[in-house]
């Protein structure tokens, strides 16, 4: 997996030490870690699986639909902005039990939301309290655990990853069958609390962190979050504004420019930037950057369209419900062949490029495969998911591995705002495209076929863009 952020070896004993001095049982830290990284992952499929339902429970266009996703991303990016100030000066222990208060509260009010302000105003919430989850769970198992430890915890933090969200469109589809759309955020909360228990009872009472001096100013986090979502906006084409386009074809543009400039300003008289520029100048990690946005715009957008595939082919909820299932069940058994090579490191080329285009033939298949008969589906679906694994974990080794440590913890952060972005543009593009489709005669199953191929033309972009690298040996 991942490498995950290296504090100096002063800040991580200081951790230790407060961790010990409370005497918490650090076996009890596994399960934290395990479920921090897998609330927030259950909730991207969960709700990528129950997008079709949800829009049509709560009467969104696919436009409205896109702009709650937009909101979310927004929030996601100041909890993660914010993370590192709001754990140091509060301590771990009381940010995880407020986020995850926070995150229970917004998901019970997504599922009593009935109109579209409410909903964007507790998709908000459920992103600001959620969105630094995953960070935390990398962060903890070296803040927490002494040396000897942290294998374990990454291993832990992987299953979460992995094995947490393995039945979110399985358990999706019976609650929605049974109880509607609401079940969706129900599940949410459920896991949520969960995880605030988990915290209750692992976490030290004590302590802020080192780094409890660090102060970045609020005005950049918003900032640098406008021009991200004004990007996002662009992209997709401000359908969810009752107005002329072209009257706002300047504005986004110019939110975004201007946002940046002023967030990379300030950072630049800050003694300790939250994202230094020079970061950059790491041609791998760029060149990882771009290859994992990419890799997470397919997969996001695989784990939206496959539903309205099944409903296109008539499948029931419970046999698409099912199918995905079987595709996180194949990628965790995936997760596992990988790591039990003797040197998986040493073939980063030839893992991601065989990942890659098992990813795009899968996509082609579902593109093209006749309607009938339907158990032809699985095939494509089980291929994808078996190699996706192949790809992601052999583009995070690339992206840190000669990353000197003093921009670690900046490419790191800018990682997670990529995944962020990339899982919010895919639902929304997918939607309107979708959407456009059905407006034009298409039918369900032709207008989902034609998002894969669309799909297959972006895996067969990455496939050459990886043969193109020099650096990835």
């Amino acid at each position: 997996m991942m490498p995950i952020p290296r504090p100096s070896p002063e800040s991580s004993s200081r951790s230790v030490a407060a961790m010990s001095e409370n005497s918490s049982p650090r076996g009890r830290l596994y399960p934290l870690i395990l479920l921090c990284a897998g609330v927030e992952f259950f909730g991207v499929q969960a709700y990528a699986f129950g997008a079709h339902v949800l829009s049509a429970g709560l009467g969104l266009t696919p436009a409205e639909f896109a702009l709650a996703s937009t909101v979310y991303t927004f929030a996601c990016i100041v909890a993660i902005f914010k993370h590192q100030w709001v754990t140091g000066r509060f301590g771990y222990r009381r940010y995880l039990l407020v986020s995850t208060a926070v995150y229970v509260g917004a998901s019970i009010a997504c599922a009593a939301s009935t109109q579209l302000l409410v909903f964007c105003v507790a998709r908000f919430l459920q992103g600001l309290g959620g969105g630094g989850l995953f960070l935390s769970s990398r962060l903890m198992c070296n803040l927490f655990l002494p040396p000897e430890k942290r294998l374990a915890g990454i291993m832990w933090m992987s299953h979460g990853i992995l094995l947490v969200p393995v039945f979110a469109p399985l358990a999706t589809a019976g609650l929605t069958e049974w109880l509607g759309w609401r079940a969706l955020f129900g599940e949410m909360a459920l896991l949520g609390a969960l995880l605030w228990l988990s915290a209750w009872r692992a976490l030290p009472k004590a302590s802020t962190l080192p780094d409890a001096d660090v102060s970045h100013s609020p005005a950049a986090a918003l900032s640098f979050a406008v021009a991200i979502v004004a990007l996002e906006m662009l992209l997709q084409g401000f359908r969810w504004l009752d107005v002329n386009a072209h009257e706002l074809l300047f504005l986004f543009p110019l939110l975004a420019v201007l946002g940046l400039t002023f967030f990379f300003l300030g950072e630049r008289r800050n003694p300790q930037p939250w994202l230094d520029p020079r970061v950059l100048n790491d041609r791998p990690f760029v060149v990882g950057g771009l290859l994992s946005f990419m890799f997470y715009l397919v997969i996001v957008e695989f784990q939206y369209a496959a539903p309205l595939l099944g409903r296109g082919l008539g499948m029931s909820w419970w046999a698409v419900g099912g199918l995905l299932t079987l595709f996180n069940l194949s990628a965790y058994a995936s997760y596992w062949l990988f790591q039990k090579q003797s040197d998986p490191a040493g073939k980063l080329k030839g893992w991601m490029m065989g990942g890659v285009a098992a990813m795009g033939g899968g996509c082609l298949l579902l593109a093209f495969l006749p309607a009938e008969p339907r158990w032809l589906y699985a095939l494509p679906i089980v291929l994808q998911s078996c190699f996706a694994a192949f790809v992601i974990i052999p583009l995070s080794i690339k992206m840190f591995r000669n990353m000197a440590g003093s921009f670690y913890s900046h490419g790191y952060r800018t990682r997670l705002i990529m995944g962020k972005v990339a899982a919010s543009l895919a639902i929304s593009v997918a939607a309107l495209a979708i959407d456009k489709r059905l407006s034009v005669g298409m039918t369900l199953l032709e207008a989902t076929q034609r998002q894969f191929l669309w799909l297959a033309l972006i895996c067969a972009l990455f496939l050459w863009m990886i043969e193109r690298q020099k650096t990835i040996e």
